[in-house]
């Protein structure tokens, strides 16, 4: 799982997953710009738009900002602890249940997962099935 920090306990049924980082004590995904220095927040709440932030598409609210008015730029992959082990983990759209995923054919094969890819076992189960941890790395523009 790398050398990033995990936090455990992830309250709300939602997986974060991307770039992350912190702008006025919030935190915000965001995307690079073709700016210099300089990357795009994102948010979902309406009120942002009291702090510059504008509309988008569908509720989709955005900012640029420069590097250098953020705290720290942190990437972010969801794992799910099920059964004991870890996997990956990405919410399954049709259902809202966790998507667990492995390549790992005994391991699948324990666990009851179903071959989806050549390489690829799945399982979607519900949320208190598994406890969600999420990797922080930190991030570079580079």
């Amino acid at each position: 799982m790398g050398d990033g920090k995990l936090n455990n306990g992830v309250s709300g049924k939602m997986l974060r997953k991307g770039e992350y980082t912190i702008y006025n004590g919030r935190e915000y995904r965001f995307i690079e710009s073709d700016k210099v220095e300089a990357i795009e927040l994102i948010s979902n709440d309406k009120k942002d738009m009291d702090n510059g932030f504008t509309y988008y598409k569908n509720n989709i609210y955005t900012k640029m900002v420069g590097v250098s008015e953020v705290k720290e730029l942190y990437s972010i992959n969801p794992y799910a602890v099920y059964k004991g082990e870890v996997f990956p983990a990405s919410e399954e759209k049709r259902t809202g249940n966790v998507l667990l995923a492995t390549t790992n054919t005994e391991l699948a094969k324990r666990m009851g997962f179903e071959r989806t890819d050549k390489y690829m076992y799945s399982k979607s189960v519900e949320w208190d099935e598994v406890k969600i941890i999420e990797e922080r790395k930190p991030y570079s523009l580079d």
